[in-house]
C-alpha cells in the first residue's frame, strides 16, 4: 500500500486551510483560500489541485464559496479531521494487501480465516489505520508539537 501523491497533496491542502484559518466555525467562515493559491503553495498544477478539492468537497471535507471573497474553506473541525479521513477520501479504504478487500477471492487459500498472510496483513493494516486515526490535521500543523511528539502520538 502506498499513499498516493494525490492524498499527500490533499493532506497538505487541508493543512494549509487550517493554518490560514480558512475554516467554518459556528456557521461563520473567517477566511478562504483560492485553488491557484493553494496549488502554488503545495507546488501542484492548478488543475490537479481542483481535482483534489473536488474530491474533498464531495466528501464534505471542504466547501467552496463564490464571490469576491470566494475560495475554499474547511467544513470539518481540524481538531477532529484525521489524517486517515483525508487519505481515504482520496485513495479509498486503506488496505496494505489486496487480500484484505472483501471482494477479493484468494487463489492460494480461499478460507481467509486460516491464512497466515491474511491474518498478519489484517493485523498490520488495523494498526496502521488506528494510528492514522490518532493524528488530526490540527496536530499536524501545530508548531508547538515536535515531530517526536507526533511520533509519540502514533506509538
Amino acid at each position: 500500500m502506498r499513499i498516493t501523491q494525490e492524498a499527500d497533496y490533499a493532506l497538505r491542502m487541508t493543512s494549509l486551510l487550517t493554518k490560514s484559518g480558512a475554516i467554518m466555525t459556528d456557521h461563520v467562515v473567517q477566511n478562504t483560500l483560492c485553488a491557484p493559491a493553494m496549488a502554488e503553495a503545495v507546488k501542484v498544477p492548478v488543475g490537479f489541485a481542483n481535482k483534489i478539492l473536488r474530491k474533498l468537497s464531495l466528501a464534505g471535507v471542504v466547501k467552496s464559496q463564490r464571490g469576491i471573497t470566494g475560495g475554499y474553506y474547511l467544513l470539518l473541525d481540524p481538531e477532529k479531521l484525521t489524517v486517515k479521513q483525508v487519505i481515504e477520501t482520496i485513495d479509498g479504504p486503506i488496505e496494505i494487501s489486496k487480500c484484505l478487500s472483501e471482494n477479493c477471492e484468494c487463489l492460494n487459500n480461499p478460507n481467509k480465516d486460516c491464512c497466515r498472510f491474511h491474518n498478519i496483513f489484517g493485523a498490520l493494516n488495523h494498526m496502521l489505520v488506528e494510528r492514522l486515526e490518532r493524528l488530526t490535521i490540527a496536530m499536524m500543523v501545530n508548531a508547538d508539537l515536535t515531530i517526536c511528539d507526533l511520533l509519540e502520538t502514533i506509538k
